[in-house]
């Protein structure tokens, strides 16, 4: 004798699986259509977008472990200090709370010393007054070593 409920159990479940099979190929092909969809338009990794004031590149990280080449981008006014309000805070015990601050002038960057215990150096040279910068100099803030780039 045949037994229907036990073909339309076993249809049942052919058609749940073929369902699941149709719907693991239609999520794959959505994923690869954003993936190809991103790469055409040329999608940027956060935090390597060009900063519209400049950044501050990492040269020599001293012992805080701050990956060499890691771009902090610039506010027009940019305070760098230990201090987590800081716009650019580095974990560097040879840094002040606020430790110097760069300012966007119209003739350039300027540079001043914020009565840093340690002191504030441009291309080797310690940070008296407001120091004008160029593009390229070197910053070295506590054991850190900060190109300004753009």
């Amino acid at each position: 004798m045949f037994d229907f409920a036990t073909l339309s159990i076993n249809a049942v479940i052919l058609v749940l699986r073929v369902l699941v099979v149709v719907l693991l190929y239609f999520f794959l092909w959505q994923v690869l259509r954003v993936i190809t969809t991103d790469l055409r338009r040329g999608v940027v990794a956060p935090g390597t977008e060009p900063a519209p004031y400049g950044q501050l590149v990492v040269m020599s990280s001293g012992q805080t472990g701050l990956p060499v080449g890691k771009a902090f981008p610039l506010k027009p006014l940019t305070i760098i200090g230990r201090s987590l309000e800081s716009d650019i805070a580095l974990n560097d015990t040879f840094l002040s709370g606020e430790h110097a601050r760069l300012e966007l002038r119209p003739n350039g960057w300027i540079l001043e010393d914020l009565n840093s215990t340690n002191g504030t150096f441009v291309n080797g040279l310690e940070v008296r007054d407001a120091t004008p910068l160029n593009n390229g100099d070197v910053v070295r803030i506590g054991r850190i070593e900060l190109r300004l780039t753009g």
